[in-house]
C-alpha cells in the first residue's frame, strides 16, 4: 500500500494516488524485497523537462515523488508516473537509496541500469535517458573506462554528480550513467539468458561480473 507523508499541491497530487498504488503493486508482483507500505513525499522541484515526473529511492521506505502540473501530455505523464514507481521500487530492492549512499559512479551506472531496464520492459515506457543505442559499443567502452575513476565523489560532489548523471559538457553527453548503465545490463541478459527480475538480487560488481565488463 501506499502512504502519502506529504503533499506541496494536494488538489493535484492526491488524485494521482490510486495510480501509484497500482504501479507499486504491480512492481511488488515482481520484486521480492520491497516494504508492504511504501510511503511518497511529494516535492516541489526535479521534474525531468521530458517526462513531467521525477523520483528519488530516498530510504528503503520512502520514495520521493515530482509531478509537474504545467506537463502538457497528460496521458503521456501519468504513463511516465507509472514508470517512475517501478523505477523507484528496481532501487529499493536492490538496497540503492540515498541513506545507504555513497555508491561509486560505476555500481550507481549499473543500479540506474537495472531500474531502467526494469522500467521498460515492465512498465513499458521508453526512457530516452537510458536509450544507448545512437552510441557504439567502443564509444561506451570509453564510457566505462572514464565511469570507473569517478568513485563515490558521484556522490558526494553535486558537480560531479550532474556532470556524469544529466550533462557531460566535455563529452557533449547527456545521461552517461543511465545510458551506460543499461547497456552493461543489456549486455548480461543478452549473454546469460538471464532477465532484469533475475538480476534483482545481486549486487552491482556480481552484475558487472556477469556482463564480462
Amino acid at each position: 500500500m501506499i502512504e502519502v507523508i506529504e503533499y506541496t499541491d494536494k488538489a493535484t497530487e492526491e488524485p494521482l494516488v490510486p495510480l501509484i498504488t497500482e504501479a507499486y503493486s504491480d512492481a511488488q508482483v515482481h520484486l521480492r524485497r520491497l516494504p508492504e507500505t511504501m510511503q511518497i513525499e511529494f516535492k516541489s522541484h526535479g521534474a525531468a523537462p521530458e517526462t513531467g515526473v521525477g523520483g528519488f529511492a530516498y530510504s528503503p521506505d520512502l520514495i520521493n515523488a515530482v509531478f509537474d502540473k504545467n506537463f502538457a501530455n497528460r496521458e503521456e505523464q501519468l504513463a511516465n508516473l507509472r514508470g517512475m514507481i517501478f523505477h523507484e521500487s528496481f532501487h529499493v530492492n536492490q538496497g540503492f537509496t540515498f541513506t545507504k549512499s555513497p555508491f561509486s559512479a560505476l555500481d550507481s551506472a549499473i543500479y540506474e541500469g537495472c531500474a531502467t531496464v526494469f522500467e521498460r520492459d515492465y512498465a513499458n515506457t521508453k526512457p530516452l535517458y537510458g536509450d544507448h543505442s545512437h552510441h557504439s559499443d567502443a564509444e561506451l567502452h570509453s564510457w566505462l573506462d572514464q565511469v570507473k575513476e569517478v568513485g563515490t565523489d558521484y556522490f558526494e560532489e553535486e558537480a560531479t554528480w550532474h556532470k556524469w548523471a544529466f550533462y557531460n559538457a566535455e563529452l557533449k553527453q547527456r545521461w552517461i550513467i543511465y545510458k551506460l548503465g543499461v547497456w552493461l545490463v543489456d549486455k548480461t541478459i543478452e549473454r546469460t539468458g538471464l532477465t532484469v527480475i533475475d538480476l534483482q538480487d545481486k549486487t552491482a560488481p556480481e552484475i558487472l561480473e556477469l556482463s564480462k565488463h
